[in-house]
């Protein structure tokens, strides 16, 4: 029960960090409370893409923590690098059915965070701290344009229903 969690390790964090320790940093307390929300707007405010990001957006903020065990600093973090890939594959998908917006920042931000991963993996001597700080940034970027994704639907609704 809780004493078997508590001896779990958690995915992003440290060797031998539980799962209750995961969140112990409020920029990772932050980005869980921002994608609950972000993502439970996209699910009632979105129309189709909005919900296919945020269901996309949801596996990668679970996906990632475990895809970090496949290699950890001061190494490019690889399967991070994979899950944002597959995100930024799907956003790109987006882009090409729908005309929407918001997609332009998602994609741009998710284009970003794999040219910060390529820029670790063209030199490792770069401060794990500003790396990871980065992944965050353009992270809540991505929210940000999902949100934003979320309203403009609400409203093309709105505008439809009302001409």
């Amino acid at each position: 029960s809780s004493a078997r969690l508590d001896a779990m390790p958690a995915p992003l964090s440290l060797p031998g960090m539980s799962w209750f320790e995961m969140f112990d940093a409020p920029v990772q307390l932050t980005g869980a409370v921002a994608t609950a929300t972000v993502t439970l707007l996209a699910l009632w405010k979105g129309g189709v893409p909005e919900r296919i990001a945020a269901l996309v957006s949801l596996a990668a903020f679970f996906l990632s923590p475990l895809a970090q065990q496949l290699g950890g600093l001061p190494q490019p973090l690889w399967g991070v690098a994979a899950v944002d890939a597959t995100v930024l594959g799907v956003v790109t998908l987006l882009i090409w059915f729908y005309d929407r917006q918001w997609l332009i920042g998602a994609w741009a931000a998710e284009a970003l965070t794999l040219m910060c991963h390529a820029a670790k993996l063209a030199d490792v001597t770069l401060l794990a701290r500003g790396y990871v700080a980065s992944l965050y940034i353009l992270y809540f970027g991505f929210l940000a344009s999902l949100a934003w994704g979320a309203f403009e639907a609400s409203a093309r609704r709105r505008k439809a229903a009302s001409a």
